[in-house]
């Protein structure tokens, strides 16, 4: 017998005592400073996210384990709802969208619910029964009024019934989407006992948990006087004894619960896995209705990308995704408890995007050291032309810092074009390429496909042989761009793509100098990159970004110094060794930005390139025979920043009419 059962007994009893007429409850006067409002004809309702200071709580939303806060306006509780218009439209305002009734079917004849505008009304008779038995001890006492009460409270644990009962209830309150309300006929024992359940989800401490049980005592204050003088006026050998918990709560009664729960399943967990039958997603899903955590773990000591993807995470909490049976909530309720986003927090923002943008305002160094073999056209006589075709890969790394994961670059390509001595001063050139480059960071990977195309020239003040001189080109390019993200975590994988340009504009001054059997060729350049790509919707993960527009640019300034000894006559062929050395430095900040938005909340990220300035060493060497030329070069780059290096190598092939 359920001490609902029992106490529904002794106040038939009491009405007939009591001239027949059950006594009416009084108005609670708690002010609920969490907002929620106060209903004089359900004197009970309130926000089981806390209660006021003047009902024996804080006054605010309760706090949890792992710096979690109580939602407020997610579940109420309350007694019977016999509601006057007042109170019917105060309540209607709240939005509840289902109200489920723990009564049995005599309760809910006796006093049905009015049930407020736009919620969908729900029978959960927890207790099985048709009505509620009176049932009453052999010996009216104090004492064994409150033993019948524990064993009541007992039985929550215990009968089959009443557990499926409860299940019913919280897997009801698990899959609603909007707030609902939840009583029996005084709002404090079955109903009781489900606000303990959910508080034990949320995590609340042992001490708000009974203090939120107890304040039906203060809510229900003039209700429980009124009934304490019927029965005392009725059954003198109880005057002068306190009967507050036999009309209201009893910290016995919920402790008789919980010992319960821990001799029958060994905790409270145990109960809701094993005795209520719920999983581990169920308790999730309502957990994360409940609770909003200030703090993820680990996030207060992370920074750079690290920090931003943990506060989207952190943000996400306030999407659709939280509270509902999506992988996001499972996932961020685990770690909770965990007390580790596992990397996720490194893989969500989408860094991978930023380091693809920064590859592409790279790219024109690779058509720099594909046409170094042909810009000065210095083999050719005035109106002689030579095809060329050049290929290269490179690899190019970036180890990242202060919470910005390491990168790495991989790329390969083919130029084909040709150069024209227009003059005996001047030459041409023009190229049409193609790269298939792979950015790979925070385990995604981007293709990054670009067909470029170029056009240079150069003019020498005397003439191109030796002397002063003035470079120019200009190369300009489409991207497809393609990139997969697996999120970890259970997050599936963002899948996106998107189209872009490269545009590139480079002017240099340099002089020729010969030093038999040295000629030393420096030259000093500005180049200005553009880069963009448009904005795209990633797929296949609930976490996937709706990722912004990139569009950079980034100017430098180029230092380069060229030592080509004088041909070896090796047979038919001729061989000329060179070295190359460059110096780029960054006008600007080198590193690069990318933005993603889900559900309205932001996440940005930098890329792991950081350096401000790049020295390339190189050496090549060039076979020529009569009209056919083979050029071979290697070189490695080093910079500053984030321990940014890499290597790459050409080879090409010329041919002179």
């Amino acid at each position: 017998m359920s001490l609902c059962t029992m106490l529904v007994g002794v106040r038939r009893v009491l009405c007939t005592l009591a001239l027949g007429a059950c006594l009416p409850w009084a108005t609670a006067s708690a002010q609920q400073a969490i907002g929620t409002p106060i209903l004089t004809t359900a004197e009970n309702f309130r926000d089981i996210a806390g209660i006021s200071a003047s009902a024996g709580g804080t006054g605010f939303a309760n706090l949890t384990s792992n710096f979690g806060v109580m939602r407020t306006g997610v579940f109420y509780r309350s007694n019977v709802l016999d509601l006057d218009s007042a109170d019917w439209t105060t309540l209607s305002g709240l939005g509840i969208g289902r109200v489920i009734d723990l009564r049995t079917p005599a309760e809910i004849s006796a006093t049905p619910d009015v049930v407020p505008a736009g919620a969908v009304y729900t029978n959960i008779n927890v207790i099985g029964t048709s009505s509620m038995p009176s049932m009453l001890p052999s010996s009216v006492s104090l004492a064994s009024l409150l033993s019948v009460g524990q064993s009541g409270y007992q039985t929550f644990v215990t009968n089959p019934v009443e557990r499926e009962g409860f299940r019913t209830v919280l897997l009801t309150l698990a899959h609603d989407t909007g707030p609902d309300l939840f009583h029996c006929s005084m709002g404090k024992d079955r109903t009781g006992w489900v606000a303990a359940l959910l508080e034990s989800i949320a995590g609340v401490s042992s001490t708000t948990l009974l203090n939120d049980y107890l304040a039906s005592n203060t809510y229900l204050a003039g209700t429980i006087d009124a009934q304490a003088a019927a029965l005392a006026a009725a059954v003198p050998e109880l005057r002068g004894v306190d009967l507050t918990p036999l009309f209201g709560v009893n910290s016995g009664y919920l402790q008789a619960a919980l010992d319960q729960v821990t001799a029958s399943y060994g905790s409270m967990y145990g109960y809701l896995i094993q005795g209520l039958g719920l999983s581990l997603e169920d308790i999730y899903v309502l957990r994360g209705k409940m609770v909003n955590y200030a703090i993820l773990p680990g996030q207060t000591v992370y920074s750079g990308n690290d920090a931003s993807g943990a506060a989207f995470l952190n943000a996400l909490q306030n999407s659709s995704l939280s509270g509902r049976y999506t992988a996001y909530n499972y996932y961020l309720q685990s770690s909770v408890d965990a007390g580790t986003l596992g990397g996720v927090q490194r893989q969500v923002g989408g860094q991978v995007h930023a380091d693809a943008a920064s590859y592409l305002l790279r790219q024109p160094r690779w058509i720099d050291a594909a046409l170094a073999p042909y810009t000065d056209s210095r083999e050719l006589v005035p109106g002689q032309a030579r095809m060329w075709l050049a290929g290269m890969g490179s690899g190019f790394w970036s180890q990242g810092r202060a919470g910005i994961s390491p990168s790495t670059e991989r790329s390969a390509g083919t130029l084909i074009g040709a150069t024209s001595r227009l003059s005996d001063r001047g030459s041409a050139s023009l190229g049409l390429g193609y790269t298939s480059g792979t950015v790979e960071s925070a385990a995604a990977t981007a293709t990054v496909n670009t067909v470029m195309a170029t056009l240079g020239g150069r003019y020498g003040f005397s003439s191109l042989e030796a002397g002063p001189y003035v470079v120019g080109r200009v190369d300009g390019g489409w991207v497809d761009y393609r990139s997969n993200r697996p999120l970890g975590g259970g997050l599936g994988a963002a899948s996106g793509q998107a189209n872009g340009a490269l545009f590139s504009g480079l002017a240099g001054l340099g002089d020729v100098i010969a030093f038999s059997p040295v000629t030393l060729t420096p030259q000093a350049g500005v180049r200005v990159t553009s880069q963009t790509l448009g904005a795209f919707t990633e797929s296949g993960s609930e976490a996937a970004l709706g990722v912004h527009g990139l569009d950079n640019t980034a100017a430098s300034l180029l230092l380069d110094l060229d030592a080509a000894l004088e041909p070896q006559i090796l047979g038919a062929w001729s061989l000329a060794p060179t070295a190359t050395l460059r110096y780029e430095r960054y006008l600007g900040n080198p590193q690069v930005a990318s933005t993603g938005t889900r559900y309205g909340f932001a996440v940005s990220q930098k890329s792991a390139f950081d350096s401000h300035d790049l020295l390339t060493a190189g050496l090549g060497i060039t076979a020529r025979r009569h009209a056919l030329s083979l050029e071979a070069r290697g070189n490695v780059v080093v910079g500053d920043g984030a321990g940014s290096a890499g290597l790459g190598g050409q080879l090409s092939l010329g041919y002179s009419f």
